[in-house]
């Protein structure tokens, strides 16, 4: 059983590592343990990162200069393909491939798609993968996933799944305002607040039913990792509040807007109790089905009684900064035990779930298409006479003090920004929102202020469409071959 961070990096740096992800930040704590030595992403990493951490940086972003909504699957599969129009072109110049016989591990944080291992085979680039896991489909679908929460004793909200949208008979059974959900979605996509008939022309617009819609419930938002081992032991992790509905960030409805660790603190302890009770049942469950690794566990507060939305089978967007704090405290990160867990090596110790200060706050881009001509720099941050004043290198939590923030995510001067696209990623140890993450206090207003006046945006010309397809050309790696 492995139960250090010495030992667990030992064992995943014995084969370079190699993950994909929609941001680089998302591995902060297997690039800081240095157990990763290629990244496949949408957005780039920040400045500085390729240098900091020795890694190899390949990213959809930098190429085609357009920060928008493309997928996971979609954004690495074109990475991929530029990758090798770049080996080929270099095989016809006579250079060596840097790809070509590269022995890689996958740490994964999300599930291989089977056309990547295809393009990486066809790069002669050999991987080791963890062992087969079992097909749980049951998880993948939110409206099957409900119903098997509740077979397993969880209590949800009052839903129903529905072929067709009908406003009426929907708003009689759920009352004025009801959530609507397409069957597959992260951080909030697919997820719909309908308050009237217009909502749903919408949502019919976007995709087709049969839809899962849940009556609407105000309360904080608690997201709890837990950890199921390969000896199926069931552990619950750090608590962290969701931040959502916050306004002034230019967030739509549902989506992640970031985390805060500090503030279950600052919520009813029952309530608390009764989540990790409500997350360890659900645990145990996916164990004896054959779960292994992290999966986060999304509840609303009902009052003292929380009502479980769903679940996130993989390693989540608030995994990062939870590793972020273990690194602090000298455990093993949360991240590292989960590729650990998958590839069928059992970790052990009991994680802290204290209360700590460590907050993300995601600032989106609002209005129409916009080109960046000035931005600031990512790093080291501190507020002085309503301006941010760069204090240093910063790369998430661990070189923020207790009056700082640390600037993440930000696009690079050139670069088009579509609406709704992540403008800025907030890192802090001191509370941005309220306690219940839904509205920012004066503080937090402050820094979103400053933040946004750092940034000079330019509006497109009405006749410049932005790039619906990268253009074609070589992906040239960003930091340490690969």
């Amino acid at each position: 059983m492995i139960t250090s961070c010495d030992e667990a990096v030992a064992r995943l740096r014995a084969v370079p590592g190699l993950s994909f992800c929609a941001r680089p930040l998302f591995l902060l704590p297997l690039l800081r343990t240095g157990c990763l030595s290629a990244v496949l992403s949408v957005e780039g990493a920040d400045a500085g990162w390729a240098g900091e951490f020795g890694a190899g940086f390949h990213a959809l972003e930098p190429v085609s200069g357009v920060r928008d909504h493309t997928s996971l699957g979609d954004g690495v599969h074109e990475v991929l393909r530029r990758i090798a129009a770049a080996e080929a072109a270099g095989a016809a110049d006579g250079a060596a491939g840097g790809w070509r016989g590269r022995e890689l591990a996958l740490l994964p944080y999300t599930a291989m798609k089977p056309e990547w291992r295809t393009a990486l085979a066809a790069l002669g680039a050999r991987l080791e993968e963890p062992p087969t896991r079992l097909a749980l489909p049951v998880l993948g679908d939110k409206r099957a996933q409900r119903a098997w929460l509740r077979s397993v004793g969880a209590a949800t909200p009052p839903d129903a799944v529905v072929p067709a949208l009908d406003h009426r008979e929907l708003r009689r059974r759920f009352g004025d305002r009801y959530v609507v959900q397409e069957p597959r979605g992260s951080s909030g996509r697919g997820t719909h607040l309908v308050t009237e008939e217009g909502d749903l022309r919408e949502i019919r617009r976007a995709g087709r039913g049969p839809w899962l819609v849940s009556g609407y419930v105000e309360g904080a938002a608690l997201n709890l990792h837990v950890l199921v081992s390969a000896d199926s032991a069931v552990r619950v992790l750090r608590p962290s509040v969701q931040l959502t509905r916050v306004e002034g960030i230019g967030a739509p409805f549902g989506t992640y807007s970031g985390c805060d660790f500090a503030a279950p603190a600052l919520l009813a302890p029952l309530a608390l109790a009764r989540a990790g009770s409500a997350a360890r049942r659900i645990g145990e469950a996916l164990a004896a089905l054959g779960y292994r690794g992290l999966f986060g566990a999304d509840f609303v507060l009902d009052g003292e009684h929380p009502l479980l939305l769903e679940l996130n089978c993989r390693m989540q967007g608030s995994t990062w900064l939870l590793g972020e704090l273990e690194l602090a405290e000298h455990a093993l990160p949360s991240a590292l035990r989960h590729v650990l867990e998958l590839y069928g090596h059992a970790t052990g110790g009991e994680a802290r779930t204290d209360p700590a200060g460590a907050v993300q706050l995601v600032v989106r881009h609002t209005g129409g298409p916009v080109r960046v001509t000035a931005a600031p720099g990512g790093g080291l941050h501190r507020l002085k006479d309503g301006l941010l004043r760069y204090c240093g290198a910063g790369f998430g939590l661990l070189e923020c003090g207790p009056d700082d923030c640390v600037l993440l995510q930000l696009p690079s001067p050139g670069t088009v920004l579509l609406p709704g696209v992540p403008l800025a990623r907030i890192v802090a140890r001191h509370c941005l929102t309220t306690p219940d993450g839904t509205a920012l206090t004066a503080s937090g207003r402050r820094l979103v202020d400053a933040l946004r006046a750092g940034f000079t945006l330019e509006p497109l010309d009405p006749l410049e469409e932005p790039l619906e397809e990268p253009a074609d050309g070589p992906l040239a790696p960003h930091g340490a071959p690969c």
